[in-house]
């Protein structure tokens, strides 16, 4: 039973990083789109490139993390931290090479889905660096769990 709930912090922090890839891979597409039809310019291509990055961080990140890789843990931690970066410091004419924008306003307009975001983002990154994620995916029991000292088997 306290392995499943280890679990739960693990698998969380994986559909959030998933979900936020997803978010990510909205604005990678439309960076792309503004690029086939607005033309090259700087910004779309820097877009595509961080918003492609993080795309792939998260959904590969994500997916490492529910196989139980530590290389998962680190791209979803890295990614989340670099989204949550960018969301904070982006601001002024630096904001349209992070975020999509059309006709000057960002994919993202309400401040209410802007913030959950920003929660489901941070969540991702907290769950992920827990203790019970950590021992989850090195398949360790909690305390209670664990057999007494006289009933181990060797290499317990």
């Amino acid at each position: 039973m306290g392995q499943n709930q280890s679990s739960g912090t693990a698998i969380g922090a994986a559909v959030l990083a998933i979900l936020c890839g997803m978010r990510y891979l909205s604005e990678a597409g439309a960076f792309v789109g503004q690029l086939a039809f607005l033309g090259p310019a700087p910004q779309y291509f820097a877009g595509t490139a961080w918003n492609g990055v993080l795309t792939a961080a998260l959904f590969v990140g994500g997916i490492l993390l529910l196989l139980r890789r530590t290389l998962g843990r680190t791209l979803v931690v890295a990614g989340t931290a670099l989204a949550m970066v960018a969301t904070l410091l982006a601001n002024g004419a630096a904001r349209a090479y992070f975020f999509a924008e059309v006709d000057g306003e960002p994919l993202v307009t309400g401040e209410v889905v802007a913030f959950v975001l920003f929660v489901m983002t941070f969540a991702a990154l907290v769950l992920s660096v827990i203790r019970p994620t950590s021992d989850w995916l090195e398949g360790r029991r909690p305390d209670e769990e664990e057999p007494s000292k006289q009933d181990r088997l060797p290499g317990w």
